[in-house]
């Protein structure tokens, strides 16, 4: 730490003062110590320095809420229209350790929305496009990534050590078996969904009283109405960032703002409702 500490910039923001450390001193000093980037990254916010690509977090966050998102864990299920989004901004945010997986490769119809999806992409495994994505946008953290279909044979390994979890699927089966292995391992769990204009985000705690179920019903498939309406750019993109809101306040220990409740986007009237789970109303 103390070649950190030779390292650090001086840089007035916000009214205060910091020192600030660039990503190359940050990268030498875990290969010279023996570390990883995101342990040298923890050790220099616990020793008062702030990495430069966190500066603007601040005041937004404290120093020690950014330590809390970097000592993070969270598992992002899918890579696609949400999940693109979800792990980009989750990787610019500093959470320390993401673990995605899709078991999809990107296709022409994906490039009106996803963003990872671009023409040299294309036939390429969603979950090492994110992957290296990740890596290009912020080499301090870590990064697990699997193109392996989730099943009930490996959801417990998906799960194993983390503190959330992102539901970026576009399948029923495969979220109620990420939900309910979830709720199994008593970690929350923010489910989002798109189809067309609309969007949808709820948060389920471990000691919800409430589920997928409330939402879905006894459906095991979706409409083919709602296959038929298509998915506009903008809808899984603003839906996605509702959820790394959530993420945010979850990881920070503080309160979810759609815990138990529906956030309901409609985009041709630009209406954002909230709307309670069943049993909410009964008296």
């Amino acid at each position: 730490m103390n070649g950190l500490m030779k390292e650090y910039t001086l840089v007035h923001h916000g009214g205060k003062t910091y020192r600030v450390l660039e990503d190359e001193a940050i990268l030498s000093h875990a290969a010279k110590g023996g570390l990883s980037p995101w342990e040298a990254q923890r050790d220099a916010l616990e020793q008062g320095l702030v990495p430069h690509r966190y500066l603007k977090n601040l005041e937004a966050i404290s120093r020690e809420e950014q330590i809390r998102l970097c000592t993070s864990r969270v598992f992002v299920a899918g890579c696609g229209g949400l999940g693109g989004v979800v792990i980009t901004l989750l990787a610019r945010l500093g959470v320390g350790h993401l673990r995605i997986t899709d078991g999809d490769v990107f296709s022409s119809s994906n490039l009106n929305r996803q963003w990872l999806c671009n023409v040299p992409s294309l036939g390429l495994a969603k979950a090492r496009v994110a992957r290296d994505t990740v890596f290009e946008i912020n080499p301090l953290i870590e990064v697990e990534a699997a193109t392996e279909v989730i099943t009930a044979n490996n959801i417990s390994r998906f799960l194993e050590n983390m503190d959330l979890v992102v539901d970026a699927l576009d399948n029923l089966p495969t979220r109620f078996l990420v939900f309910e292995a979830s709720r199994r391992a008593r970690i929350p769990f923010i489910h989002g969904a798109v189809s067309g204009w609309w969007g949808q985000v709820s948060t389920f705690l471990s000691d919800s009283p409430f589920s997928l179920k409330d939402i879905y019903g006894n459906e095991t498939s979706r409409d083919s109405t709602e296959e038929s309406m298509g998915v506009l750019g903008p809808t899984p993109s603003l839906v996605a960032n509702l959820q790394v809101f959530e993420a945010l306040r979850l990881l920070l220990g503080k309160t979810p703002a759609y815990g138990d409740r529906l956030a309901y986007f409609d985009g041709e009237t630009g209406i954002l409702e909230h709307l309670p789970m069943k049993g909410d109303q009964d008296p």
